[in-house]
């Protein structure tokens, strides 16, 4: 059997058309037509129900399709674990406070084991990283939750408690009622954050009616200094700066907690760079 002609009935059913299914290959429609005839030929059996009025699969035609997406996804991930294997490098996506509390430590722990692995870390916003590990740029990333396609794989990492500061003394403990009318400073959307928290005071009938947009987290903190609102941040990530008395910090009396996950795509899993990661992330778990 031709892997072609596989590739070109597996393309055209997944799209539904044989003109998108040709677009996505980078071939003429005739030429694909002519592959998976090719096809039918080698299994003696109509693949396809051809109609002008609809797409549609014969019985023996989702059969194979269901073994051809098997096949196409053990090849993606025999190549994925080769080029891992070969090139050694860890390419790694996180959210800021990933990238500057938790990784350093255990990719410190991961160095110490493996010393030829080469890592390269990329930061950005919840969503933006989960969408680069589903396009295969990077091969796993820690995040904050958010709703995954199918084709990931979460594994629960952290949960950290979230505190609201503000550059007035607004008591030790504070409502999410109270904050209602109140500026308040949000990472900008696509962040796990700012999903978490609009929710939650969504959960209790409330809504934010002042938000400021800000993507950057020192940004964020020197707003707060300023007096132009108040933020929501992990404890540990801020402590230093309440020490030094650059700003008042509240416990949320609905005591709200952010998880963290680490993800990667499910054809990735034998991938012994997610191996490596995985096993040190979990191991050190207790202590991050």
């Amino acid at each position: 059997m031709n892997v072609n002609h596989l590739k070109a009935f597996f393309e055209v059913a997944q799209a539904k058309s044989f003109t998108l299914g040709a677009k996505n290959l980078n071939v003429s429609q005739p030429t694909l037509s002519m592959q998976v005839k090719l096809l039918e030929k080698r299994f003696g059996v109509p693949l396809i129900k051809r109609s002008k009025k609809m797409f549609e699969l014969t019985e023996e035609g989702k059969i194979v399709f269901g073994h051809a997406e098997k096949i196409f996804s053990l090849l993606h991930e025999l190549k994925m674990e080769l080029e891992n294997f070969e090139t050694q490098n860890m390419i790694i996506g996180s959210t800021p406070y990933i990238s500057d509390h938790v990784l350093p430590s255990v990719l410190l722990a991961i160095r110490e084991k493996h010393s030829n692995v080469k890592v390269q870390i990329y930061t950005g916003l919840s969503k933006e990283v989960l969408d680069k590990v589903v396009d295969y740029e990077y091969q796993l990333a820690v995040i904050g939750r958010l709703p995954y396609p199918d084709n990931i794989v979460s594994i629960p990492i952290l949960k950290k408690k979230l505190m609201f500061i503000s550059k007035e003394d607004m008591g030790q403990r504070i409502s999410l009622k109270k904050l209602v009318d109140y500026p308040v400073i949000l990472p900008e959307p696509g962040s796990a954050t700012r999903d978490y928290l609009i929710r939650q005071f969504a959960a209790r009938n409330l809504k934010i009616t002042n938000i400021i947009d800000c993507e950057n987290p020192p940004a964020i903190l020197h707003m707060v200094q300023l007096g132009m609102g108040g933020a929501f941040f992990h404890l540990f990530s801020i402590q230093r700066e309440v020490q030094e008395g650059k700003f008042h910090m509240a416990d949320i009396e609905e005591d709200l907690c952010l998880d963290y996950d680490l993800i990667y795509l499910m054809d990735r899993r034998s991938s012994r760079m997610v191996k490596i990661f995985t096993s040190t992330m979990k191991t050190m778990r207790r202590s991050i």
